[in-house]
Order: structure tokens, then sequence, then C-alpha cells
């Protein structure tokens, strides 16, 4: 086993590129609170585009100028976590949930809550746990508590209170010599790194892109919506984390969808709320195979992606998602392949880097039609201004 931020088997170079990636996952942001995530962000790509700017939702959104069709790219900074609802005279922290919180997967946790004054550290238990009593139901969110080791008048002096985010604390792992990571927040914090990394490999392509780093997926994908509506693309494509099931029974006797880490990134075709763009879908694969890049596809009845939301603003954006497989999603200690993330990066830089002639054309005749229409309101406007005008003169 590697451990800590600097695996053996990769060299100097390698090292320096992981780096950013332990950094995006160690930083602390729940959603709504995703402000350290942002910075680190702005601090990457700032010089990887033409302008940068927060939005009133929090949404980072990166601009590279370029040739047509426009492409946004998004992934989500924000992670699950916990939110403090009630503090008990013995200073124990009830909480709710942020996100799909799994109560079993956050006992033992080890959680930093964000006082007005200091941060305190704590670790996330149950009532029964804490006291080593046996229990038949397996817990669920509204068991958990948080226990800092202080009282409600110590609590009360570092500025603990109700609606305080609690948030997973955790060090980033690696294993098998450099190519696992694991670590809490790879959902979707590695999607954050591709579109990083991404930006770097464009920043000399002649290729308009949007980079969206969206906020508050976790609560209902609230970022995607705002964002993707005020700069309305031709093209979307989200990069986030999916659940693998290559250690399930069930994928091994099954015969259909197997998620497996190391055997490359995943093509949606399918989720709970969202069913991808065909022709989208369909260059992807076609990059994919031009290029020799391994893709796992992924068909879905659970859970849905910023992608959902991003293609139903204004007129409609066709959108795609490519996926991660990751083990122990919405746990502390999620796993990742740096294989599969590597992988993600080449396709959708090939994909962009020359965009397929569909795409291309598509975008084309849709920039034509809007130009139409402009001109038609334009007349129509112009007309009811000068009524209004020999109105008010008579």
């Amino acid at each position: 086993m590697v451990v800590g931020s600097n695996p053996i088997g990769l060299a100097k170079k390698e090292r320096e590129i992981v780096k950013l990636l332990e950094r995006l996952i160690n930083v602390q942001g729940v959603s709504g609170n995703e402000e350290e995530v942002r910075k680190i962000i702005i601090g990457e790509i700032k010089p990887l585009v033409n302008d940068v700017r927060i939005d009133s939702s929090g949404n980072v959104i990166a601009h590279k100028e370029g040739r047509e069709p426009n492409f946004m790219l998004a992934a989500h900074m924000d992670e699950i976590g916990l939110m403090v609802r009630e503090i008990t005279s013995s200073g124990l922290l009830l909480c709710a949930s942020i996100g799909g919180v799994t109560a079993v997967g956050a006992i033992g946790m080890r959680v930093t809550v964000e006082g007005a004054k200091e941060k305190i550290h704590g670790i996330v238990t149950t009532r029964d746990i804490s006291c080593a009593n046996d229990f038949e139901d397996l817990p669920e969110v509204d068991d958990l508590i948080v226990d800092t080791g202080l009282n409600a008048e110590k609590l009360k002096k570092l500025g603990v209170t109700v609606g305080a985010f609690v948030e997973p604390s955790k060090e980033t792992n690696w294993l098998s010599y450099g190519n696992t990571i694991s670590g809490k927040a790879i959902d979707d914090r590695v999607g954050c790194y591709c579109l990083i990394e991404i930006a770097r490999k464009l920043s000399k392509v002649e290729q308009e892109v949007h980079y969206v780093f969206t906020v508050q997926e976790e609560v209902g994908m609230q970022g995607a919506k705002t964002s993707a509506f005020a700069i309305h693309p031709r093209w979307a494509l989200v990069i986030d984390a999916t659940p693998a099931n290559d250690l399930s029974e069930e994928a091994e006797k099954s015969t259909g969808t197997h998620l497996i880490l190391g055997n490359g990134p995943c093509l949606l075709h399918m989720d709970e709320g969202f069913i991808p763009n065909t022709d989208l879908v369909s260059a992807i694969q076609k990059t994919a195979k031009k290029f020799k890049i391994a893709i796992q596809h992924e068909v879905s009845s659970f859970g849905t992606t910023d992608a959902s939301n991003i293609s139903t603003v204004r007129r409609g954006v066709p959108s795609a998602t490519i996926s991660i497989p990751t083990r122990n999603v919405h746990t502390p200690i999620e796993i990742a392949n740096r294989k599969d993330v590597d992988s993600a990066i080449k396709l959708v830089y090939e994909l962009l880097r020359k965009p397929p002639a569909s795409l291309r054309k598509k975008a084309t005749s849709r920039k034509k039609k809007s130009k139409t229409r402009k001109k038609t309101t334009k007349k129509k406007t112009g007309k009811k201004i000068r009524a209004k005008k020999k109105k008010r003169r008579s």
C-alpha cells in the first residue's frame, strides 16, 4: 500500500500532476459552502482561459474564446455532508443530511464543524454505538450524532450554532503504486480535476469552451441550471462520478452493465432523470474508437447528474454525461482509478480538439435560424415604439 501525497511508482512530473487532484479532494466544500474549492479552481484555470467569473449562484464559469460550436463542460464542486439541526444540553450535535448521505458509511467519519469563531473537530457516531450497545436495525441519518468532546456552553462560545456546516475530513491514500486513489469527495472533485487538465490541453486549440464548476449538485443540481441558462451553449458535456459495481455479487452474475475500475470512463445512455443526446453520444463513441480509448457503457434506473438540468434550459441544450467509475460513492472513502481519469481527459480533449462534422454542422444551422428570428423581432419592436411616440404627441 502507498499512503500519502508522494506515491511511489510515479515519476516526479506525474507526482506534481496528482498533487492537484489531492488538493481538490482534501479541501472541504459541502453543498452551499464551496468557497475553498472555488479558490483552488480559479487559481488553476485562470491562466488557461480568456476570462473567469463567479455568477450569483456561486458557479465558476471560465470562458475560452474560439471557433463554433460552443461547448459547455461541467463538473460539480460540492460534496455531501451534514448540517447541525440541534445541540443537546450535553453538547451532542444532531444533524440533517446535505445530499445523499448513507448513515452506515458516515459512522466513524472524522468531521470539521464550522464555528463562527473556530473550526471544531468531531466524530460521527450514534448513541448506541457510543455506549457499545447492540442494535438490530441499521441506523438512519436521524440517528447520527457528532461528538466533539465539548459541552453546549463551550460550543456556544466557539460560535457553533444550528445551521453550522459539518464537513468530512479525510486524507487521500494512493494504492496500487499510484493508480488507485481513495478519499472523500472524489464525487466530483475528480470531474473538476478533469476539466482543469482538459483546459490545459486545449489552451492552444482554437475551440470555444465554457468550463463550468457548479454548486449544489448534491441537493438538486441548482448551479447547473442557472449557469447553463446564462451561457446557453450549443452542446454540453458533464463529467461526474458513478458507482462501480465490480465487487457486487449481482455484477458477477449479470450479463448487463458492469462498471469496473480501470476499464475506462463510463458513457451514460440513460439514468433516472435523463437520456443523453444521441448525436453527442455517437460522436463520443466514434472518438473513443478512433483514438483507441477504452470506454464502458452505463444504463441506470437511479440517480442523475447536472446534465438533466442543463438539457432543459431555454430551448434545450443537447447534453451527455461521462463518468468515472467509483467504489464506495457517498462515503468518506471513495475509490477511483487514475487510468479512468486520464482516459476521460484524453477522450474529451480529442472530441473538442476537432469536433466531428456532425456537431459543427448542427451548430451552424442553429446560428443562422437565431439570426433570422432576431431580425424579425427587431422590426416588430420598432413599429410598436414608433406607434407609441405618435400617440403621445397627439
